[in-house]
């Protein structure tokens, strides 16, 4: 067994999944608070109910709006004011995000006794990550105990008055605003939450909140700094009276049951420090203004016949972006007696839809039209679908002309769409209707199943769009009791590969690869449906050119992989960049992951170093080194002045005799670097003794040097590997590593 590249393999394994999440995590853009800013609390007021800070819960995302799991977001708290007791955080100053991008945090702070001159103390803490954060404001009320507990803080709603009746429109904004300020005797209060609880369950009542303000939970305001906020009231889908009362310095009853689950609609339980008297409402439709075509026309049915599907109308207002519910609409067919509708007259629904089902008369011929109009002084507001008769003939044939055997990127269309040409006894079948039934994670139009027509020459065409999973889809044409079936597959996305995604796989410098050495591919997407790790079935001989999901080229070469890991949140493969490869400042690097496929550009150096290292017993990392005995370096067996150590890396370029991708050097020859090779201990020159390609390992190098007499004692001894390249370019340095000196 060659037990130096079981040491290497390990080491170069332990140090990406120790190192490379740091290295590579998704960089946060976003940051989005879900609940918890504009808390009001106060653990002596009468009044109040919220004694205790609630979480503070927010939603980090990168540049492309996709969460980011395992994301360390750090917590501070930047200002107290007026200065006085401090809030601390419960789960500490910093939390990661779970699977959905969520974190939360809560603080906690001691009380003191208020005055007119300090009657609150408002915290600003700040949630933060890479490039993105949200500001949270936080107020401990005060009260003053000499004085019964005087609860300074007070609020109260300027607009509407009370008794006043706020009426809108279903699904659209009011016109009159509610309006509250909160203040302490004068001393205004900015950045508290407003918001609207509702009498009525808004899933069956008249309902209200308010519309999002800047910084805000969902479905509230926060005060400005003269301590007013404005809550312009979104009325609910539903139609009726109701009743709201605001809310002050609280959050919804679904965020403060679990701390997490964003919500905009509070109920009788939503906690805050006041709430204020009840607003009427009154929940209008709205006037229907439009209908149009939903779903259902353009169908063919054989006389005497039902036609397949029902026709749907959508019923709006006149701008035709909200849905208008239970309005009366009324089906006539043209001409009278070619097919019966039932039922005749329908209502729309919630989302302004309204059905029919028609059957052909068995004296049907060419083509039927329906008429969906509304009624009474409405009438004239109409929309007309049509229905294509079929002569009753026999299906011969039913084939398949076009689509099958694709594969599409999750959540893309295939690119042919799914043809098939149906033949008669009366020759090619025109207008004739077949059905695409979808099985699997795909749909056509978002539905699993559709029926289309065919054209003059007999062919039905439908363009299928892969699901948000990847897998077999199995997609059946019936018509006529002839069928036919298409089998296609939905791949992965392909991997979010950019020019950053590239890191030398000793010592992960991003960007540091050069032809023969091996590095490390960390993106999203590289590793998809890997659990774990996958390595190689043997750890000696050549490393496959597929593991798993996954192949890599660099300008076409293919790239032996040694590892493919999917943990955490995290993707990566460790892979040799293939020693054929010309460097250059844009090399094309290709991967593929289960069928997706995704490349980039990346620049390729004639030389890159890096040095291996391997947690030694107190865990921390240090050079993978082997002294004159055989024996590997560590704190117990350290090495020592006047020695020639063997210290192990990657990246030293060009070496002769040449040795190929995926190969080792003819057994019995070295293969020495061409480069000038340097050696530092403590900062300073080591001699170098020699540097070849490592025997018996694929894109190691092994440097000998001699530990100078004087060279410094301890654990923790610097140590550098650099390289002068053949092609005269820039001095190439490895990351910096250690060596325990005795």
């Amino acid at each position: 067994m060659d037990r130096l590249r079981l040491i290497i393999f390990v080491a170069l394994l332990v140090g990406v999944m120790c190192s490379l999440p740091a290295a590579y995590a998704q960089t946060a853009s976003n940051m989005t608070i879900l609940s918890g800013n504009g808390q009001i609390t106060c653990q002596s007021c009468t009044f109040s109910n919220l004694r205790f800070f609630l979480p503070m819960v927010i939603k980090v995302t990168d540049s492309n709006g996709i969460p980011i799991a395992n994301k360390t977001v750090n917590w501070n708290i930047t200002a107290v004011n007026p200065p006085g007791s401090v809030p601390q955080f419960i789960y500490g100053s910093t939390t990661q995000t779970d699977g959905n991008g969520i974190t939360s945090n809560t603080v906690t702070q001691s009380t003191q006794t208020g005055s007119f001159a300090v009657p609150y103390l408002e915290s600003t803490i700040v949630a933060s990550a890479d490039n993105a954060s949200a500001t949270f404001s936080e107020t401990l009320a005060l009260t003053d105990p000499q004085n019964t507990n005087l609860q300074f803080l007070q609020s109260a709603m300027t607009s509407p008055s009370q008794g006043t009746t706020l009426t809108g429109t279903a699904n659209s904004p009011g016109s009159a605003p509610i309006q509250v300020h909160v203040d302490a005797y004068g001393l205004a209060l900015p950045n508290a939450s407003i918001r609207l609880v509702n009498a009525n369950n808004p899933s069956i009542g008249a309902s209200a909140v308010c519309q999002t303000g800047p910084g805000a939970d969902p479905g509230s305001v926060l005060t400005d700094s003269n301590g007013n906020a404005t809550c312009i009231p979104i009325f609910g889908a539903i139609t009726g009276q109701g009743a709201v009362s605001a809310l002050v310095g609280g959050v919804a009853a679904s965020l403060a049951a679990d701390g997490v689950s964003p919500g905009i609609t509070g109920t009788a339980t939503d906690v805050g420090y006041q709430q204020l008297f009840q607003i009427p409402i009154t929940v209008q439709a709205a006037a229907p203004g439009t209908i149009t075509v939903s779903s259902g026309t353009a169908q063919s049915a054989t006389a005497g016949q039902p036609v397949p599907q029902p026709l749907v109308a959508r019923v709006s207002d006149a701008s035709g972006a909200n849905p208008v519910p239970n309005v009366a609409v009324t089906w006539t067919v043209s001409p009278a007696g070619a097919a019966t509708v039932n039922p005749p007259t329908s209502s729309s629904n919630a989302q302004g839809l309204a059905s029919t089902n028609v059957t052909l008369s068995n004296t049907a011929s060419g083509q039927v039209t329906v008429k969906a109009a509304l009624t009474g002084s409405s009438s004239n507001i109409f929309t007309v679908f049509t229905i294509n008769v079929i002569v009753n003939i026999q299906v011969t044939s039913l084939t398949k002309t076009s689509g099958d055997a694709q594969t599409a990127i999750i959540g893309n269309n295939f690119t042919q769409p799914l043809g098939v040409q149906v033949n008669t006894t009366a020759g090619t079948a025109s207008n004739f209707p077949v059905t695409f039934t979808v099985s699997g994670p795909a749909s056509i139009n978002g539905q699993t199943t559709s029926t289309v027509n065919t054209d003059s020459t007999g062919k039905a065409q439908v363009t299928l769009t892969a699901g948000s999973t990847t897998g077999t889809v199995t997609v059946t044409a019936t018509g006529g009791g002839q069928t036919a079936t298409f089998t296609e597959t939905v791949i992965p996305k392909g991997p979010s590969l950019t020019a950053n995604s590239f890191y030398n796989a000793a010592g992960l410098k991003q960007g540091s690869l050069s032809p023969c050495g091996l590095a490390v591919i960390a993106a999203t997407g590289v590793a998809p449906g890997v659990t774990g790790s996958l390595d190689p079935p043997s750890l000696f001989g050549a490393y496959p050119l597929t593991l798993g999901p996954a192949a890599v080229t660099f300008n076409g070469i293919r790239a032996p992989i040694l590892r493919v890991t999917n943990s955490a949140g995290q993707e990566s493969l460790i892979v040799q960049v293939p020693c054929e490869v010309t460097p250059g400042s844009s090399i094309p690097v290709t991967v593929n992951a289960a069928g997706g496929t995704a490349t980039t550009n990346v620049g390729i150096q004639v030389a890159s170093p890096g040095i291996f290292e391997t947690p030694m017993s107190d865990g921390v990392a240090r050079a993978v080194m082997v002294r004159p005995d055989g024996s590997f370096v560590s704190l117990e067996n350290p090495a020592r002045r006047g020695e020639v150590i063997r210290v192990y890396v990657t990246g030293m370029g060009a070496t002769a005799p040449v040795v190929g991708t995926n190969s080792i050097p003819i057994p019995g020859t070295d293969s020495l670097v061409l480069g000038q090779v340097i050696v530092g201990v403590n900062n300073s020159g080591a001699r170098v003794i020699s540097a070849r390609w490592a025997p018996t390992q694929v894109g190691i190098f092994e440097v000998a040097f001699q530990v100078d007499s004087n060279a410094p004692t301890g654990n923790n001894v610097v140590l550098s590997v650099a390289i002068n390249p053949t092609d005269g370019s820039a001095t190439q340095f490895s990351n910096g590593s250690k060596i325990p000196i005795q």
